[in-house]
C-alpha cells in the first residue's frame, strides 16, 4: 500500500476516484467521507450519496471504486492518511471478476437443463 499523508482544510473539498480497499485515516480530527454506490451512478440525483464521519483514530476502507470527498469537519484542520492498495490486487480482483462472468453461462445453462426434464 502506498500511504500519502494530507492535511485537510474546513471549507475545502479533497475530490477525486479512489479504488476499492483505499483506507483513509483521520490522525486529528474528525473527516467528513462522502461517496456514491457506483452500481447506482445512472439514477444520478434519485439516490442519495453515503456519508460517512471518520473520527479521530479511525479508520474506513472504501468497498468498491468510487469517487469520494473528503473534508475537515470542524473549524480547524485535520491530518489524515490516505493508503491506496497496491494494483497486484486490482489484477487479482480483476481475475475474480473474470472467472465469475465466465461461469455465470454455465450456471444459468444447467439451470435451465434440470428445468426441462
Amino acid at each position: 500500500m502506498q500511504a500519502i499523508r494530507q492535511c485537510f482544510y474546513p471549507g475545502q473539498l479533497n475530490a477525486g476516484h479512489r479504488r476499492a480497499g483505499t483506507q483513509v485515516v483521520a490522525i486529528d480530527g474528525v473527516l467528513r467521507l462522502t461517496c456514491r454506490d457506483p452500481a447506482l451512478d445512472w439514477l444520478l440525483n434519485v439516490t442519495s450519496p453515503v456519508v460517512v464521519d471518520i473520527q479521530e483514530g479511525t479508520c474506513h476502507v472504501l468497498p468498491y471504486d468510487t469517487f469520494v470527498e473528503i473534508e475537515a469537519v470542524g473549524s480547524s484542520a485535520v491530518n489524515g492518511l490516505v493508503n491506496v492498495p497496491g494494483r497486484q490486487y486490482a489484477f487479482i480482483a480483476a481475475i475474480g471478476r473474470a472467472f465469475a462472468w465466465l461461469g455465470y453461462p454455465v450456471r444459468a445453462g444447467a439451470q435451465r437443463s434440470d428445468q426441462q426434464r
